[in-house]
């Protein structure tokens, strides 16, 4: 395709107004810059992400990144930071350019409220980590939430469109979970969601075994940080949902009573659920869980200061969720009801996902330690106490994490148990055995001492695995992607014009086949370039050239040069001797 300059378009003229302060902003500094120095200086950007060691495809995908950045004349530095320091600088801090990273994926299309919404962006987490404002974003993330069915959906279309056009972040790829496993073992998907471990766990081709499941993971300091709020949790997959019991769970696209027995909706006036808890409910602790947990989670997460901060401290997790809920009213020990805001059953339900926190631990935790940070948000929690099938064991420094068994969770014994519990646990528990990195984990399963993996497999290892005897490999979709992200504060990011460029420096297929040995999908669609895959998208709607702007200008992931340049000097940058020009 012949590239050309943007058209002016009703949509385009929104976007160019809708996308709020920061796009002016940047535009107007780098106007103001370019009037106060006669010598412009190379524009610059530095993409952060975590070394190879801990996600090496991120890595790689920054890595292209930035030679396709210096090949546009871009003085682009890849700086690779720890996890920790990654979601410190990103989600807590706002201190980067561009960012390569995993994002967990979306389970509902609201997830993209919390993620784009102007409502957060002075917020902390994942909600808006790009300081995005666009009013025709918020609107259609609004109205999408009242809307019903194609209705929605219509809605939904525009958002994207939209989406295209301002470009806040794109996404590069759509993996594929893969796991080893021990051949003796049945693993239906590779186990990253709390219903995948117990798919295993009680899988009928499964021998009984007088000891626990051993799954092995690798990173630093994965047997810390076990608090579901904070945002350098434990990342461990589906460690803290094991530990943390909803109302309703999430099986693939199911939504399940957890903890439960019965949710009665209506839908005159104000939406709102009444909501029943199981019968004999408790923590891990002994203590009796019952509804005020659950109007005191639900508050707690707007604040966690309990009122102590006059503007409050919004939890950094969960915050997307929450607002869904306008009140509640505790009726008594089991029952309370949920009203919602403005919304669609649809989205309502997705809070009741969220895990439930017990008051007597967490309330104490409201203490501010720091400007804006309360203890809730900063406590490691090193010894959690939730309400799940499994409760935490032991943890020995940088080695493993035992979960026991929660006798007393009753859906242990109740006749109406989920399906996925239909059967018996043939495991006495759950260990996950650390590993410093990849090849060291995949040893400790091939030496028959893990019995699955639960870390991301990197594409390379899958064949060793497969050429040893006693072992395999299993593959499954999730809803995570690869991202990459944009600071709408940085003088040029706050352009779209200019992110929306910068979104095609990347070729997609390319770092399938090379980066990922085959094992994503590329994001090319309109929807799965903001991070819902295309099995996943509900609607047959052809975008047209709503995706053409995102066309790779190369081949073979190599940028051609000219047609970069062209594209840069149809938005009206210059270049000097091939450098990009503030």
């Amino acid at each position: 395709m012949e590239d050309v300059a943007p058209s002016t378009t009703r949509r385009g003229l929104l976007a160019g107004i809708g996308v709020g302060t920061s796009a002016l902003a940047g535009c107007a500094e780098r106007l103001w810059s370019q009037a106060e120095t006669s010598d412009p200086e190379q524009v610059s950007l530095t993409i952060k992400t975590v070394p190879a060691d801990d996600d090496r495809l991120a890595a790689t995908i920054a890595s292209q990144l930035r030679e396709n950045y210096v090949a546009a004349g871009i003085d682009a530095t890849h700086e690779p930071v720890s996890m920790a320091e990654l979601y410190r600088d990103i989600l807590l801090e706002g201190n980067y350019d561009v960012f390569v990273a995993r994002h967990d994926g979306f389970d509902e299309y609201d997830a993209l409220r919390g993620l784009l919404h102007s409502q957060f962006v002075s917020e902390q987490g994942w909600q808006n980590p790009f300081q995005f404002s666009d009013i025709t974003v918020d609107d259609y993330l609004e109205e999408q939430r009242m809307a019903e069915g194609d209705d929605r959906l219509d809605v939904l279309i525009d958002l994207i469109d939209h989406l295209l056009e301002t470009t806040p972040y794109t996404v590069v790829a759509h993996p594929y979970p893969l796991s080893g496993l021990d051949n003796e073992l049945s693993v239906p998907n590779p186990p990253r969601r709390p219903h995948q471990y117990l798919d295993i766990l009680t899988h009928p081709n499964n021998e009984s075994r007088n000891g626990p499941l051993e799954v092995g993971v690798f990173g630093e300091g994965l047997t810390e940080r076990l608090n579901p709020l904070t945002v350098d949790q434990n990342r461990i997959a589906g460690l803290l949902g094991l530990l943390y019991d909803p109302l309703v769970r999430r099986i693939d696209e199911e939504y399940v009573p957890w903890l439960a027995e019965d949710i009665e909706w209506t839908e005159q006036g104000q939406l709102r659920a009444r909501v029943t808890l199981r019968e004999g409910l408790e923590w891990h602790d002994g203590t009796d869980l019952d509804a005020d947990d659950v109007a005191f989670t639900l508050d707690f997460l707007e604040d966690t200061s309990m009122g102590s901060i006059d503007s409050g401290a919004p939890a950094p997790r969960y915050r997307g969720r929450q607002t869904l809920v306008d009140r509640t009213d505790v009726i008594d020990s089991r029952t309370i009801s949920l009203f919602f805001t403005q919304t669609n059953q649809s989205a309502a339900r997705r809070a009741l996902t969220i895990p439930l926190l017990p008051t007597h631990i967490w309330a104490d935790r409201a203490e501010v330690v720091t400007e804006r940070q309360t203890q809730a948000i900063t406590d490691d929690n090193s010894e959690p106490i939730g309400s799940g099938l499994f409760a935490f064991g032991e943890s020995t420094t940088d080695a493993e994490i035992q979960l026991e068994p929660f006798d007393a969770h009753v859906l242990r014994e109740a006749t109406d148990r989920p399906s996925v519990l239909e059967n018996s646990s043939r495991f006495d528990g759950i260990t996950f055995q650390v590993d410093p990195n990849a090849g060291s984990m995949v040893d400790a399963l091939v030496n028959g001492e893990v019995d699955v993996t639960a870390s991301e497999l990197p594409p390379e290892s899958a064949g060793e695995i497969r050429k040893a005897e006693n072992t395999a490999t299993v593959t499954g979709t999730s809803d995570a992607f690869y991202m990459i992200g944009y600071s709408s504060h940085h003088p040029q990011l706050g352009n779209p014009h200019f992110r929306r460029i910068c979104s095609r420096l990347i070729d997609r297929e390319h770092a399938v086949t090379e980066f990922f040995d085959g094992l994503a999908e590329p994001a090319t669609s309109a929807n799965a370039l903001v991070g819902i895959r295309d099995d996943a998208w509900e609607y047959d709607h052809d975008f047209g050239t709503a995706s053409d702007p995102l066309e790779f200008p190369g081949t073979d992931g190599e940028i051609n040069a000219s047609r970069v340049q062209s594209l840069f000097s149809a938005i009206h940058y210059r270049y000097e001797d091939d450098i990009l020009l503030e």
